[in-house]
């Protein structure tokens, strides 16, 4: 298989404690490169970052990302962190 495609659970946390959550569902490449690795990163910010956008465009803010379905289980319970 050389995509999957997954549900993702963004929480986008903004100064002063506000949280916006959201859901998206997205087809990503695979195979997924290894852990702790730049090729991860790189991977993350092309593929999972891009889902993360609320609309809000004002002040520091950071994105939790979660993949809560998958059709390939490896990625189920993967967790990102941008910001």
């Amino acid at each position: 298989m050389s995509e999957a495609t997954v549900k993702l659970a963004i929480t986008n946390t903004y100064e002063g404690g506000a949280e916006i959550k959201t859901e998206a569902v997205v087809t990503v490449p695979l195979p997924l490169p290894a852990e702790d690795t730049d090729e991860r990163s790189d991977w993350a910010d092309d593929h999972i970052f891009p889902e993360t956008g609320a609309g809000r465009t004002r002040g520091n803010a950071w994105y939790d990302v979660e993949i809560v379905e998958s059709s390939v289980p490896e990625l189920l319970g993967l967790t990102f962190r941008f910001g």
